[in-house]
């Protein structure tokens, strides 16, 4: 399954501004995840988010933005597998 979403804010700015659109792949139990992956997630109090995996340790995903203000694992903690929705393969 592949989704189409627009950026709003600029987390990760300068590689992804806002208005541009990103295409994504589903996240299953099988599909990998490598650090530099862009990732599309939910978290309570924050909403959809997309951030850049900078660390994966015991199957926990610590995902940053690149914003000096930028709310990512270092608020929140790491994320699990599942909490991954879409992996980014490009912008469009």
């Amino acid at each position: 399954m592949f989704q189409l979403f627009k950026i709003s804010g600029d987390s990760l700015f300068p590689f992804y501004k806002s208005g541009e659109s990103v295409f994504c792949r589903k996240v299953f139990k099988n599909t990998t995840i490598k650090v530099d992956d862009t990732v599309v997630f939910e978290k309570v109090n924050y909403g959809l988010m997309i951030k850049k995996v900078k660390l994966i340790e015991k199957n926990r995903y610590f995902v940053v933005g690149t914003a000096p203000l930028s709310i990512d694992s270092r608020n929140f903690g790491a994320l699990q597998h599942q909490e991954i929705q879409y992996k980014v393969l490009f912008k469009v």
